[in-house]
């Protein structure tokens, strides 16, 4: 059977070195893959709290640091920051850790199923008590939800939270724009709410030519409350999970 991908036009919405994977997957199972970045993260405002964050870090302060997107990892190496063997690290994920992995870090703990802040935490937490556990870093974005340092607080740790970076709009090649529209481009990867939000600004919300698929239960919640019908969702938040579902399926399989 012929995978579902096979021929299609997908728009990836992210650039940089992720971008470039995501297209080389999709190429691998025989579809165009269209990178046209509709977010970036840039540094935080506040690039002398994350600097002071960064070093807390470099010192040895922390017991632990918890990492909660590649795109954090981006940023830690691009300042130059560094990781004592002494610190754990937790990551939210799987393709979080594969980025810690692949800046030279050994990842700790990575939560079972769904990449998210509240299962991640939540896994975390169990079994583990303050008294034994020192201080916490928490790396975010500054879109992201105060979940897991709210988590840590009410269970009486010690945290800290740094901004490590912020997620902007990339406007889109006005020839994008319109193969969406036509639905020249056919496949939409929706890998966040910000992506969403971007798509929805520039674009619109695709006709029902344009095959929406999203990167997990979360994102599709969020995409539907902003019009978009979703005609694909991974069980797990993972790229490399939603690809793998997509060239599963048919060409005919309307699920």
């Amino acid at each position: 059977m012929t995978g579902a991908l096979r021929g299609r036009r997908v728009l990836i919405p992210r650039g940089g070195a992720w971008g470039d994977r995501v297209r080389a997957e999709i190429e691998r199972r025989g579809a165009t893959g269209v990178v046209a970045p509709l977010i970036e993260s840039r540094p935080p405002r506040d690039v002398a709290a994350r600097d002071a964050a960064f070093a807390r870090l470099a010192a040895g302060e922390y017991a632990w640091v918890f990492i909660t997107s590649a795109a954090t990892v981006e940023q830690l190496v691009a300042a130059g920051a560094t990781i004592p063997v002494g610190t754990r690290i937790a990551a939210v994920g799987r393709p979080t850790a594969r980025a810690v992995a692949d800046a030279g870090f050994e990842v700790e703990f990575v939560p079972v199923g769904t990449s998210s802040a509240t299962n991640m935490i939540a896994q975390w937490c169990a079994g583990r008590s303050p008294r034994s556990t020192g201080r916490c870093l928490v790396l975010r974005s500054d879109l992201a939800m105060a979940v897991i340092s709210d988590e840590l607080e009410l269970q009486g740790y010690e945290v800290d939270v740094c901004i490590a970076y912020r997620t902007v709009g990339v406007d889109l090649d006005p020839a994008v724009v319109s193969d969406v529209r036509t639905g020249t481009i056919d496949t939409v990867l929706l890998t966040s709410l910000s992506v969403g939000r971007e798509l929805r600004r520039q674009v619109g919300v695709p006709g029902p030519e344009v095959f929406i698929a999203s990167i997990g239960p979360g994102t599709t919640r969020d995409a539907e409350k902003l019009g978009y019908t979703v005609h694909h969702t991974a069980h797990s938040q993972s790229v490399d999970a939603l690809l793998a579902e997509l060239d599963a399926r048919t060409a005919e399989d309307p699920s």
